[in-house]
């Protein structure tokens, strides 16, 4: 039984953010046909050292395939100069059930992150929005801008966060992959007042995007916070918004403090989020007007780890990349 390696260097070698965005729509497309069985994401906390776990499974029908990620966040690893998160995944045969690939999945990760953001702005941006703000840079934000300047003509990026340094880093980072102009800003409101698109990829446990700086027409997304205690968009955000969508209301919705801390509030029924599936399959409609606040909030769906993963694989094995070995000579 042989199984093929990836490595980071080999992944980014057969993938690029458009190719990952098309790969979302096929992903929320298979999962509004009903063609994949999600298992609930599980987790399982350490706390010493202080991190988690988080096992993201996925199937599709008729033996076409399934995978599981893994994805660890240790909160202390920064002081030991290794990544605080990492991730993994393994693809399996879907008749079979023999393992077929295993690859280094924390690009995957932000890479479908990403895009999964560049296909929500598709149906919930203005096309014709040229600012955004971001807060945040770390892995997420990063790629949260490489997906929105992917679809959108974004010209101005703003940029902010508590260690000037990151961000600083970030910009350096960018400057030779995409044609914008890069600002460091000192506060969030100098970076979202007046903004067409604003996003948050942090950490934090309370809001760092106020709903009253919002402008008219404003795209808001959530791509950081995964916990029904904590959230990035204030209650106010949601009030304003006209739309609100989140990636999968099965899988996704209960972790999303973002939307369950308003909900708790009285100010939505978690009724009205409704899934990006619904938009790529015309179940419901995105943007009508160039007024109204549309927010999109970001946990991430197994189906776009499997679906991302298995082109990769394919991909992969098409072009030779990789390092086979024999599990059971």
């Amino acid at each position: 039984m042989k199984v093929r390696i990836l490595t980071e260097t080999d992944v980014r070698s057969v993938i690029t953010m458009p190719d990952a965005i098309e790969l979302q729509a096929e992903a929320f497309t298979t999962l509004a046909a009903g063609l994949s069985v999600e298992g609930l994401r599980s987790f399982a906390v350490s706390e010493t050292p202080p991190g988690v776990a988080i096992f993201n499974p996925c199937f599709l029908r008729e033996g076409r395939g399934y995978g599981v990620k893994v994805v660890s966040d240790f909160y202390e690893n920064d002081e030991l100069t290794v990544p605080r998160m990492t991730a993994s995944m393994i693809l399996l045969d879907g008749k079979t059930g023999a393992p077929h690939t295993f690859m280094e999945a924390g690009y995957l990760t932000d890479l479908r992150t990403g895009a999964g953001t560049g296909l929500a702005a598709k149906y919930l941006a203005r096309p014709d929005s040229t600012t955004l703000a971001v807060i945040g840079a770390g892995r997420v934000a990063r790629y949260q801008i490489l997906a929105l300047a992917a679809v959108l003509p974004i010209e101005t990026v703003r940029i902010s966060t508590r260690t000037r340094a990151r961000a600083e880093k970030l910009v350096a980072s960018l400057a030779d992959e995409i044609e914008v102009e890069l600002s460091i800003v000192d506060s969030v409101a100098g970076a979202v007042r007046d903004a067409d698109v604003v996003v948050a990829a942090t950490t934090a446990k309370s809001p760092v995007v106020p709903g009253e700086l919002l402008r008219p027409g404003t795209f808001a997304v959530s791509a950081g916070s995964y916990e029904p205690t904590t959230r990035e968009l204030d209650s106010e955000v949601v009030r304003r918004a006209a739309i609100r969508v989140i990636d999968s209301r099965a899988d996704c919705l209960s972790h999303a403090g973002d939307y369950v801390i308003p909900a708790d509030e009285g100010i939505l029924s978690l009724d009205d989020v409704i899934q990006i599936s619904d938009l790529v399959s015309g179940a419901a409609a995105g943007r009508v007007d160039d007024d109204s606040i549309t927010v999109y909030k970001s946990i991430g769906v197994p189906i776009q780890d499997l679906v991302t993963g298995q082109a990769i694989a394919d991909r992969a094995k098409a072009a030779g990349i990789g390092t086979e070995i024999e599990l059971n000579p």
